[in-house]
């Protein structure tokens, strides 16, 4: 998850949304790092994070279109049932500690309403086409997210 929010981070400023207040590399190399302080071993990028890595490398390059489906739909989940939860987790095994993770700078519903905004003007231009395409990037993210999460889970 390290190397895709760093990704995140440097492609957005290529496509034009740096700074949106959703970033959320720093935050997780700071969790990252307690989760070290407090004994735990980090373990390395497996196959599912990497593949999916390399996938967004891919587009960033040749589809920004396709990059911009994954930003959104990335953010936009890890904001709603991200927090929640993160929240059951604090509470259930790390002593109500809030992770920097789900801290946001900022009104969080306001930084995802600057976002909205922005991304539903660039995707007026869109064609039938071009937005068909998106929803097809974003089966295609549920698919990475899914392996990703039947890795946590196992």
């Amino acid at each position: 998850m390290k190397d895709i929010h760093s990704l995140f981070l440097r492609m957005t400023h290529d496509v034009g949304f740096k700074n949106t207040g959703l970033e959320r590399a720093e935050k997780l190399r700071m969790d990252l790092e307690w989760f070290k302080e407090q004994g735990y071993e980090i373990p390395e990028p497996m196959a599912p994070g990497i593949t999916y890595s390399q996938y967004l490398k891919d587009i960033a390059n040749k589809d920004p279109l396709a990059f911009v489906c994954h930003f959104y739909n990335i953010y936009f989940a890890q904001s709603a049932g991200g927090r929640m939860i993160g929240t059951k987790i604090s509470e259930r095994i790390l002593n109500n500690k809030e992770l920097e993770f789900y801290k946001w700078d900022g009104q969080l519903s306001e930084l995802l309403q600057n976002v909205r905004e922005r991304l539903n003007k660039v995707a007026e231009l869109w064609t039938r086409e071009e937005k068909n395409h998106c929803l097809e990037e974003t089966a295609k993210l549920f698919k990475f997210s899914g392996e990703i999460l039947r890795l946590l889970l196992s």
